[in-house]
C-alpha cells in the first residue's frame, strides 16, 4: 500500500523567524507548506521581543518551532558555537521524528545539516540546500573579509561542500546555474530556480501620491549598496527622495547634505509607503556575489506599480527589466548614463500600461503562493516513496516561472 502520510520537513534557518526577513521569506512560505507537510522549524533568533507573536503564528500554522539564540560575539567563534548548538537540536529532532527532507536556508544551516548527516543519524533523509546567495563573496564585498584571507577560503570550502553533498539545490537566479554546475562537478545535483517572492497582493492597491511621485530607497545601506547613486539619480529625476531604512543615522550621513525624507518604518507598514507611479531604486556595488541576487524589494516595487531603476548585472534582473519594459538599467555611473536613465524611467512611471505590466509580472514571477507550490513540487520529487514524483526523480534544472529559462 502506498504511504500517503504528509512529507516530514525540518527547516533550518540562520535568519530569525521573528525578524522581518524571517517573517517574509521563511514563515510566509512555511505557513502555506504546512497544509501538506509536517514541519519543524529551527531558527536562530537575534531578538526575543517578538517571541510571543512569532510562536503564536507558527503554532496556528501547526509548525513545531525550536528557536535557538543567535550569538554575535566573538566573531567566528560565536558562529561555531551556533553550529554546534544547531547540530545538537537537529539531531534530537531527527531522533524524535525522522524527517524525509532537511531544508537548509543558506550556508550555516547547510553546515549544520552536513555535520548532522554523519552516520545518517535519525534516518535516511534528503538534504535540500537553499543557497540564497554566494555568501562567502558577499562577506568580501561588504568589507568583512579579505578575498585572499583564511576565513574566506574556509567558508568557501564549506559552501562548496553544501552544493556538492546536497540532494537538491535551490538558487534565486538562473544566472547562477553555470557557476553552480562548475562547483558541483561531475555529480548531477538537481538545481531549481525559485526567486525571492513577496506577498504581491499586500503590496498592491496604493494609488499615486497626492503630491506627485517620489524616488524611493527601501532597505539597508552599507558597503554592498550604491546609496550614493540613489542620491544622484533622485537629483537627475528632480523628484523628492524617500528613504525607508532601519539605518536612519547612516543614511543621513551618506546623503551629503541632499534633502530626503528618511524614516524607519515597521515591516508590516512598508506596503503603505510604496505608491503607484513612484520610482524604486535598487543599486548594488559591483560584485561577483550579485550573480545570485534576487532582491525582495524588486518584487515589492513592481507589485506596488512602481518601475525600478537598477545598477547592472544583478542576477536575472537585467534581462527581466530590459525584456519586460518595467524599468531601466544604468550601464555605468557617468552623468550622461544617469540622466538618460532618469529620463526614460520618468516616462515609464507616468505610463499606466508600464505600471500595469510591472504588477502583472510580480504576480507571474514573484507570488509567494507560487513560490510555495514550487517548493512543494520539489519536496514531492525528493521523497523517494511519493507516487506523484516526476519520472526519473528530481529534475536537473527546474524553475519557478522564470522568463530566463524554459519550464521543464
Amino acid at each position: 500500500m502506498t504511504d500517503r502520510r504528509k512529507t516530514r520537513v525540518i527547516y533550518v534557518s540562520y535568519d530569525g523567524a521573528g525578524e522581518p526577513l524571517g517573517r517574509s521569506q521563511v514563515i510566509a512560505y512555511l505557513q502555506l507548506l504546512a497544509a501538506d507537510c509536517e514541519i519543524t522549524l529551527i531558527s536562530f533568533e537575534k531578538d526575543r521581543r517578538h517571541y510571543g507573536d512569532t510562536a503564536a503564528v507558527l503554532r496556528d500554522a501547526g509548525i513545531d518551532w525550536r528557536p535557538l539564540i543567535y550569538h554575535r560575539r566573538p566573531p567566528v567563534l560565536s558562529t561555531l558555537w551556533d553550529i554546534l548548538a544547531g547540530v545538537r537540536v537537529l539531531r534530537r529532532a531527527c531522533r524524535e521524528q525522522p524527517p524525509d527532507i532537511i531544508h537548509t536556508r543558506s550556508i550555516v544551516p547547510g553546515v549544520i545539516a552536513l555535520a548532522s548527516r554523519r552516520g545518517r543519524r535519525g534516518g535516511d533523509w534528503k538534504l535540500l540546500f537553499d543557497a540564497r546567495a554566494f555568501w562567502a563573496d558577499e562577506r568580501v564585498v561588504a568589507g568583512s573579509w579579505r578575498a585572499d584571507g583564511r576565513l574566506y577560503r574556509l567558508v568557501r570550502r564549506c559552501e562548496l561542500g553544501c552544493y556538492r553533498h546536497a540532494d537538491a539545490v535551490v538558487t534565486l537566479t538562473a544566472a547562477t546555474i553555470p557557476q553552480i554546475r562548475e562547483w558541483t562537478g561531475a555529480r548531477p545535483v538537481p538545481v531549481t530556480v525559485i526567486p525571492t517572492c513577496a506577498d504581491v497582493e499586500h503590496f498592491g492597491g496604493r494609488g499615486p501620491r497626492p503630491d506627485g511621485p517620489h524616488a524611493v530607497w527601501c532597505g539597508s545601506i552599507g558597503a554592498i549598496y550604491r546609496f550614493d547613486l540613489a542620491v544622484r539619480f533622485a537629483a537627475a529625476l528632480a523628484l523628492p527622495l524617500t528613504v525607508l531604512t532601519r539605518q536612519v543615522e547612516l543614511a543621513r550621513r551618506h546623503l551629503g547634505g541632499a534633502a530626503a525624507d528618511v524614516r524607519e518604518v515597521e515591516p508590516h507598514a512598508v506596503a503603505e509607503e510604496l505608491h503607484e507611479g513612484d520610482i524604486g531604486l535598487c543599486f548594488y556595488a559591483e560584485s561577483f556575489a550579485n550573480l545570485a541576487r534576487a532582491p525582495t524589494r524588486f518584487a515589492e516595487y513592481l507589485a506596488a506599480g512602481m518601475p525600478v531603476a537598477l545598477y547592472p548585472r544583478i542576477g536575472d534582473l537585467d534581462a527581466i527589466v530590459r525584456d519586460q519594459g518595467i524599468g531601466v538599467c544604468i550601464e555605468d555611473d557617468s552623468d550622461a548614463c544617469v540622466e538618460r536613465a532618469a529620463a526614460r524611467i520618468a516616462q515609464l512611471a507616468a505610463d499606466p500600461a508600464a505600471r500595469a505590466r510591472g504588477r502583472r509580472l510580480a504576480e507571474e514571477l514573484y507570488s509567494v503562493e507560487d513560490g510555495a507550490r514550487s517548493y512543494m513540487e520539489l519536496y514531492r520529487a525528493l521523497r523517494a516513496d511519493d507516487p506523484d514524483r516526476r519520472p526519473g526523480g528530481v529534475p536537473t534544472t527546474a524553475n519557478h516561472r522564470s522568463p530566463i529559462l524554459p519550464r521543464t
